[in-house]
């Protein structure tokens, strides 16, 4: 199944085209802004460097948070009008579960995905070494998170790694494994969206907080573009 996978929910814009097999090409880079103006620039070199076509998509794959409340967006809108000018289904995948998947080998244990959500807490979910969600994603403190998941946690990733490792030295506990990353590997996401039945893994934001502040004015119609369908609502995570 080819996949065509999106991301510009934290603080990169990152896209991956893979089929589990022959093809597999990605794109990733670091900002906290410029999303939307890096995203399809992203898209078309990556389908070039993998030699496919965008009709030759099976589907596409979304990050959908948590996250930034405006970078959700981005991709999400950008997500569904490919999906739409397409025909073909969207899928969307929390960026929690794809971080944990984004772990270089498969661990010995349990991995705990974190994401500093800033505000004094971290975005945090924890998963099995097969990707089993065993502990919901959540928005608290790093000392409630380090209490919530003991000392299951044989890997931390995320940019809320190294947050966990100090609070796990400063409470005196055993400090997981650490593996700092902005975001997940989109290469992670297509993975995912490959397997995730688009009927029940809706593009749809995932939000654990609400917004810092409203979105700029600027991005006002992409961000309508990809709010779901029903009454009016908003949030960041």
């Amino acid at each position: 199944m080819l996949v065509l996978a999106l991301d510009t929910a934290l603080d990169q814009t990152a896209v991956a085209v893979g089929d589990g097999r022959r093809i597999d090409a990605a794109a990733v880079d670091r900002m906290d802004r410029g999303h939307a103006e890096r995203l399809f620039p992203m898209v078309e070199a990556v389908l070039r460097e993998a030699g496919v076509s965008l009709d030759a998509l099976d589907r596409i794959a979304v990050a959908v948070g948590p996250g930034s409340f405006t970078g959700i967006r981005i991709a999400l809108s950008a997500a569904r009008g490919l999906g739409l000018a397409l025909g073909k289904p969207v899928v969307g995948v929390g960026t929690l579960r794809a971080l944990a998947a984004s772990v270089p080998e498969r661990p010995t244990g349990p991995v705990l995905a974190a994401v500093d959500a800033r505000r004094g807490e971290l975005y945090a979910a924890l998963y099995g070494p097969d990707g089993t969600p065993l502990l919901a994603p959540f928005a608290a403190s790093a000392e409630a998170v380090l209490h919530a998941v003991a000392d299951r946690a044989a890997v931390a990733i995320g940019s809320g790694a190294p947050i966990i490792g100090h609070q796990a030295v400063q409470a005196g506990a055993r400090r997981p494994e650490l593996i700092p990353l902005a975001g997940p590997d989109p290469r992670a996401i297509a993975r995912l969206g490959a397997t995730l039945d688009p009927a029940t893994n809706r593009p749809e934001p995932a939000y654990l907080r609400p917004p810092d502040a409203k979105p700029p004015a600027a991005i006002a119609g992409l961000l309508l573009a990809a709010a779901p369908a029903g009454p009016a609502s908003g949030g960041r995570s």
